[in-house]
């Protein structure tokens, strides 16, 4: 459910939510400046049409070969510190990483900034338990920059660029850090930014003291999300919506989901399970997916090293990882407990105590989980978990 606080002119206002005003008290915008390396891949067969399933397939499956790349980078990030009064020990910093289509603002339950009361904000409602928060608009994404969306915008260097972020942080370069006592950080990672967590933690496994996955879980090799990458219709972005995305900062190869019924159907579950208003923001403030995001998913690296906590939030039925990628190829189950495939998860990382692990089902809720009237469900057992771990 919304917040009360969003005013019912809202929807006629949304072209202009970038030119919202200056962050509220217990927030900063923040421009980190990187230079990050890393191997990517070169695609030998660039050229694609994702509403073409046999033209997606030969780009997602085609042979490629390393790419080493590196460069310096702006990355978009917006700090806040907790809104209640913090007696002791500071909680930890929340790292907040999106997922495709996605900038900053999905973490804020699509406003500008953390409202209280908005109660599909994960920041809100972190920021209402004592944690600070640092949302990240991911390299190609947000107000970040958006350099070639092919052969840079990938996960390896994506992910070196938060590895860099995270060491900035730390220094106390960026943003007020405790006064005493090491900072602990917990990565929170929605789908995509999930996949670019267990990255991090096996390349960089002292980077982060708790790692969150929602929207994530081990698919079985009887399902395949790829019917709801085409039932989103993606379409070059700067084609589709040039005032949005202007051709000069979002060069070909980045993508647009265009399918207002489509993106339903992949990332949500019954229509009485979430807000009409909500998901008419979600397509409005809809952000881009690029190519190189697209052949870089997996695999999926397991993080060997990494024991510290971690916990597992998915919706019952996420259609992108327990399902077919769309509600009318059957309704997805992810099930619940010890036999949920999020459990599965766990394989990704052996050294990880089964104590320090966790995982939960929310029910009424599909891949976007924290955009349904049960987010709170999920928000509450997370924090509960983070508590348990003295995080």
């Amino acid at each position: 459910m919304k917040s009360a606080f969003l005013p019912t002119a809202f929807l006629a206002c949304l072209p202009s939510i970038l030119s919202l005003p200056s962050p509220p008290p217990d927030c900063q915008d923040i421009t980190f400046k990187v230079t990050a390396s890393a191997e990517n891949v070169l695609a030998l067969n660039p050229s694609v049409d994702f509403t073409n399933a046999t033209e997606v397939i030969a780009f997602l499956t085609q042979i490629t070969k390393p790419n080493p790349v590196s460069g310096t980078f702006k990355i978009y990030a917006q700090y806040c510190q907790p809104t209640v009064p913090i007696i002791g020990r500071p909680k930890p910093l929340q790292i907040l990483i999106p997922g495709n289509s996605y900038d900053h603002t999905y973490h804020n339950g699509f406003d500008r900034y953390p409202v209280p009361g908005n109660t599909n904000s994960w920041a809100s409602y972190a920021l209402s338990r004592g944690y600070s928060t640092l949302s990240l608009d991911r390299l190609g994404s947000g107000k970040s920059d958006h350099p070639d969306p092919l052969n840079i915008v990938q996960s390896p260097l994506i992910a070196d660029t938060i590895h860099q972020i995270i060491n900035q942080v730390r220094s106390g370069k960026q943003i007020p850090l405790p006064s005493f006592g090491k900072l602990k950080i917990i990565y929170v990672g929605h789908s995509f930014g999930a996949i670019l967590g267990t990255r991090i933690t096996a390349s960089h496994p002292e980077d982060i003291d708790g790692s969150i996955h929602t929207g994530f879980a081990i698919p079985t090799p009887d399902q395949n999300a790829l019917p709801g990458e085409l039932a989103d219709i993606y379409l070059q972005a700067s084609t589709y919506d040039p005032i949005r995305f202007p051709p000069s900062t979002y060069s070909p190869g980045y993508l647009v989901a265009t399918s207002k019924p489509g993106r339903q159907s992949a990332f949500y579950s019954a229509p009485e399970d979430f807000s009409p208003a909500l998901y008419e923001e979600d397509s409005q403030l809809k952000d881009t997916l690029s190519l190189g995001e697209a052949i870089t998913q997996l695999p999926i690296p397991p993080s060997l090293v990494y024991d510290k906590p971690t916990f597992v939030l998915t919706g019952r039925q996420d259609a992108v990882f327990c399902g077919n990628g769309v509600r009318e190829l059957g309704i997805p189950d992810c099930g619940s407990g010890k036999d949920s495939q999020l459990t599965s998860v766990k394989v990704l990382y052996p050294a990880v105590l089964d104590e320090r692990f966790g995982t939960y089902t929310q029910e009424k809720a599909g891949h976007r989980n924290q955009m349904h009237y049960s987010a709170q469900d999920g928000f509450l057992k997370v924090h509960q978990f983070l508590a348990a771990q003295g995080l």
